[in-house]
């Protein structure tokens, strides 16, 4: 068995298994033996590789991890010489200097892995305003992305994941971020480039080659994950005023997700999950208000404090965005000024990262929103959202993993609406939006419905909730109210009438797709022709407002019986005795499907025969209304006309 070079943890477990291997062998060969086995088939090994430069000599193609880079450095714009020019290797250290239009990238193959993060020493001097080093990240090796910036006199560590841009061809590119440098002095410094890998196999359940720790819908149905949580609590917070520190608390049972929206932040806050604060610092947004213990937080791509953040944005997007994910990662982001249409990214100005926040299933969570006092108003107004990761049917797959959350037969991609939406399509009926895996970008949420493509994108589209019950039809088994199960108004067969396709007990497979039904899974019944679907409309059973009476008529007459009564559908049955049975046009009989019956020449078999009108309509399947009994009684005359003679018959 190879082992990687890179595994102390590993190592230390094997070197203890082996001391306790020998100690039990000579006791018990069998038992040592024994535990061989069960050991081998315990142990899960993570692999990790680093591809990392120390400039430790002046050369672009140092190779001082355990893999070697594809590339050496590339400049661009400048002489190629790691030892001359604006951009060399001097004292240990990658330096820039006087930069305009010179930079240096560097690839790096990842196909090969799970997971990636970049990390790197940096420090500046000199940098006036505006003028910045900004590092970039690419998975083609054109088109690239910013992570950060620097700026100023300071120095830090970078430490970033860039799992999303894992390729053949990851590259990392150092260039000026802003303004050309002006000064002779202006200077910036790298050091200890390094990309650490795991190559642990990811879960990436929809198979679009995002990881979902990372991909913003796991199953490609159209949904974002966060939208497929559930047990939401909310919580509104402080209005401003000028009274000094204060705090809000919340409590939610069994969270796994957390979002916290501000529409307003004056000026700074923290955050604490269970006595854990989410950073080292107090978050601090308004340049110039620093205080002891606080931070400042600004946009990763440019280093720029957020605009007003007082003020709320005019589109109805937060100015600030903290989400705590499943994994318990944090990350912060915010509409740069109050017209802003998108959120980006921000970090604290020193790099210094977010704390890891544990989640532990089926507990209590505490959290406190503390707003610091200032030198003046101070105050924030927001939401709190907790969410638990929920499985709505209890079929053992979690909502953001399940094709049909609530086990009733319709896709959840389709009870979302998502395919009203343009260039969204499931033609094969898989229950995942068609050409996912190639459009859905670096953030695993298919490119068509949401506003930009990156891990804070926004979807473009409303859910559907077509009672209008705070409930997303793919969640509930009623989804307009009506008394009437969706699985039944869809056309599909519910043996039971509990809402869940098929029998019980249901089963399914690893997609949450129900197996144990007979149906399922096709377009959903529309049986007014109204172009929308009989489960989001309300419906109901007719109502008759006038009954058919009881009428008598003499053998050979014409009579009718008649219901007032508005329905798509009617059917009047006769009573044979033992059962109702549907009548048909024919013989005596007209009008049998609409509200009048026409009996045109009875004879004495249809006296004292009883009849009933059966009403429905088409957009609801539920239900139908039926009439009163009427009752059909034949007399005879008791004045008989026969060649102008007339003769009064005994009625008896």
């Amino acid at each position: 068995m190879f082992l990687h070079n890179n595994f102390s943890n590993t190592l230390q477990v094997a070197a203890i298994f082996i001391l306790e291997f020998n100690r039990i062998s000579m006791k018990n060969p069998l038992q040592g033996i024994l535990l061989l086995i069960v050991t081998l088939f315990s142990l899960t090994i993570t692999a990790q590789d680093t591809f990392s430069d120390t400039f430790s000599s002046v050369s672009y193609a140092n190779n001082n991890g355990t893999q070697s880079w594809s590339t050496n450095w590339l400049e661009f714009n400048d002489n190629s010489d790691p030892s001359d020019g604006y951009i060399r290797i001097t004292g240990g250290e990658l330096r820039f200097h006087f930069i305009w239009d010179e930079n240096i990238r560097r690839s790096a193959d990842l196909s090969s892995y799970a997971t990636a993060s970049l990390s790197f020493d940096w420090r500046t001097s000199s940098l006036e305003a505006g003028e910045t080093l900004i590092i970039q990240i690419s998975s083609d090796g054109s088109s690239f992305t910013a992570l950060d910036t620097f700026a100023g006199n300071q120095s830090g560590t970078f430490d970033q994941d860039i799992s999303a841009y894992i390729s053949s061809n990851t590259t990392i590119r150092f260039s000026k971020g802003g303004s050309d440098w002006s000064g002779n002095n202006d200077r910036a410094y790298i050091d200890n480039v390094t990309i650490t890998t795991t190559s642990a196999p990811a879960t990436d359940t929809d198979g679009d080659g995002i990881g979902d720790n990372v991909d913003l819908d796991d199953d490609n149905d159209g949904i974002t994950d966060e939208e497929e949580y559930c047990s939401t609590i909310n919580t509104s917070f402080l209005t401003s005023a000028n009274v000094g520190e204060r705090s809000v608390i919340i409590n939610h049972t069994d969270t796994g997700y957390l979002r916290l929206d501000f529409s307003s932040m004056d000026n700074s806050f923290q955050l604490d999950i269970n006595g854990s604060t989410i950073h080292p610092s107090v978050l601090e947004f308004e340049n110039g208000a620093l205080d002891a213990g606080d931070e400042y937080f600004v946009f990763q791509s440019d280093g720029s404090f957020i605009s007003q953040p007082w003020s709320a944005n005019s589109n109805g997007i937060p100015r600030l965005r903290l989400i705590v994910n499943e994994y318990g990662e944090i990350n912060l982001y915010g509409s740069r000024t109050t017209s802003s249409t998108t959120l980006e990214l921000m970090e604290a100005q020193g790099g210094t990262s977010f704390n890891t926040i544990p989640w532990t299933p089926g507990n209590n969570n505490t959290f406190t929103v503390t707003n610091q006092a200032g030198p003046g108003p101070e105050g924030f107004t927001g939401e709190l959202f907790a969410r638990a990761i929920c499985d709505t049917d209890g079929d053992g797959i979690s909502n953001e993993l399940d094709l049909d959350s609530d086990n009733d037969g319709i896709f959840d991609i389709v009870e979302a609406g998502v395919l009203n939406e343009g260039g969204v399509a499931d033609a094969n009926n898989d229950g995942r939006i068609d050409g996912a895996i190639a459009g859905s970008g670096s953030n695993g949420l298919f490119n068509a419905i949401e506003d930009v493509d990156t891990e804070y994108a926004l979807l473009s589209y409303s859910i559907i909730d077509s009672d209008s019950d705070g409930s997303y039809d793919a969640y509930i088994l009623d989804a307009d109210g009506d008394g009437c199960n969706d699985v039944r108004e869809a056309g599909f067969t519910d043996n039971n009438n509990d809402g869940y396709l098929g029998p019980n007990p249901v089963t399914v497979n690893a997609n949450g797709l129900v197996t144990s039904g007979s149906d399922g899974y096709t377009a959903p019944a529309d049986n007014n022709s109204n172009t929308t679907y009989d489960y989001r409309e309300i419906g109901s059973a007719p109502s008759i407002s006038a009954q058919p009476t009881n009428t008598a008529t003499c053998p050979g007459c014409t009579t009718s019986l008649t219901a007032t009564v508005i329905a798509d559908q009617f059917q009047w049955q006769y009573y044979n005795g033992s059962i109702w049975t549907n009548l048909s046009d024919g013989g005596i009989y007209s009008g049998t499907t609409t509200n009048t019956l026409t009996i045109t020449g009875p004879t004495s078999n249809e006296n004292n025969t009883q009849y009933r009108l059966l009403t429905s309509n088409n957009g609801y399947i539920c239900g139908t209304t039926t009439s009163d009994v009427a009752t059909l009684t034949l007399q005879v005359n008791s004045i008989i006309t026969n060649r102008r003679i007339t003769y009064r018959v005994n009625k008896n």
